[in-house]
């Protein structure tokens, strides 16, 4: 019995021997899954042949038990050897692909696989192949349309650039083609369509003064209404006397927005130009006789017959240290030589050929000028002329 036993063990390991070898070379070759084979063909001949027996069994487990030990330091030598198994599972898988000229029986041959498997791996790669150039058609269609539009963008922003550097081209032409038409009146220039008046031609106003001497008169009152008649403001260069004489038209004068000035008092030029004296003392009695009737200064002043040949140097700065501001005239109406509709025809013509930018018309408070100045004031008007008072703010006009 025993050497029955002892022929048993010996033969079971001397199975287990061939069993661990056969797996050692199965592991070098192809992995753990020839090992795992190994494993289940020594397990299938040892069951085999202790089918009959508990002992057999028994001595099978014990077989198994020593051959997972094995395993285990199998196992550790394998972790040893793991840059020589990646390489050769670069190998398996290089073996696992099919190449392009490669028949999928050849490919399930080389890779130990059945043909329906094969079949069924390429099916799937084909497949997954196909929704990957789907997927990529799909974002080409998506992407396109974006690309399109941006193209067609960039295409207008470049046209209107186009646009704006010719125009802007052309103005630069156009204001240089002026410049040179401007500066050299002798080059002939290209015709340009007629243009509106600008705003600043449009504001541009024509003014004239109108100034009436030695008043006030009977005749004061008429002049005032066809003054305002026509908007029409004046001034009027009054004497003394004659202000007291007619105290309702003064006030008449200086309430209907016109300027009081004064004209001395005496009008005559032996007594006014005696001497310096004699000038400032006429313009300031003038002053205090209308301070007196409205409650109104001024020191607007025009001496009898006009400053020449009558005011000496000496007189005009008597009058300046005074305070006055002594006015002449640059149109003469000849009203006191004419008296009659003569006058307004010369002074349109010295409006229409003298060079006045704001022309001073010296008339006079009597009853001819007023008869004829609503013909003067029509022409005025008809002409764009606003007609406005003096004041203490314009440069004076002087002989």
């Amino acid at each position: 019995m025993k050497q029955k036993e002892g022929n048993k063990k010996g033969w079971s390991n001397s199975v287990k021997k061939v069993a661990i070898g056969a797996a050692v070379v199965l592991i070098s070759l192809g992995g753990v899954a020839a090992v795992e084979k190994a494993q289940s063909s020594t397990d299938k001949s040892s069951t085999e042949k202790s089918v009959d027996s508990q002992e057999e069994k028994m001595k099978s487990e014990a077989i198994q038990q020593e051959e997972k030990k094995d395993q285990s330091s199998i196992h550790k030598n394998e972790e040893k050897e793991e840059p020589n198994q990646s390489s050769q599972e670069k190998e398996n898988q290089a073996e696992n692909s099919v190449e392009p000229n490669q028949s999928i029986e050849e490919a399930a041959k080389q890779q130990n696989k059945s043909i329906p498997d094969m079949k069924a791996e390429e099916e799937v790669k084909e497949k997954a192949q196909e929704k990957e150039k789907a997927q990529e058609t799909e974002e080409k269609k998506e992407t396109k349309p974006k690309v399109d539009e941006e193209e067609k963008a960039d295409k207008e922003n470049k046209e209107e650039k186009k646009q704006e550097n010719v125009s802007s081209s052309s103005e630069n032409k156009q204001e240089q083609a002026s410049a040179q038409q401007s500066g050299n009146q002798t080059t002939p220039s290209t015709p340009e369509l007629p243009t509106a008046p600008s705003n600043e031609e449009n504001q541009e106003e024509k003014v004239v003064y109108l100034t009436f001497d030695d008043g006030p008169s009977t005749h004061t009152q008429e002049i005032l209404q066809i003054l305002d008649a026509h908007n029409a403001k004046g001034t009027f260069f009054m004497l003394g006397p004659n202000m007291k004489r007619f105290p309702e038209a003064t006030k008449a004068i200086v309430e209907g927005g016109h300027e009081p000035a004064l004209h001395g008092v005496s009008h005559d030029a032996h007594q006014i130009y005696q001497s310096k004296d004699t000038v400032v003392g006429e313009m300031k009695e003038a002053q205090n006789d209308l301070y007196h009737l409205t409650g109104v200064r001024t020191n607007l002043i025009r001496t009898p017959y006009g400053s020449v040949p009558y005011m000496k140097p000496e007189y005009l700065e008597a009058v300046h240290q005074n305070g006055f501001e002594l006015w002449d005239w640059n149109i003469d109406s000849l009203d006191w030589k004419y008296k009659d509709a003569r006058y307004v025809n010369g002074v349109i013509h010295d409006i229409e050929t003298k060079s006045f930018k704001e022309p001073v018309i010296l008339l006079h408070d009597k009853q001819t000028t007023a008869q004829h100045l609503n013909d003067l004031l029509d022409y005025l008007s008809a002409h764009g002329y606003k007609m406005k008072p003096l004041d203490d703010t314009l440069p004076v006009v002087h002989f």
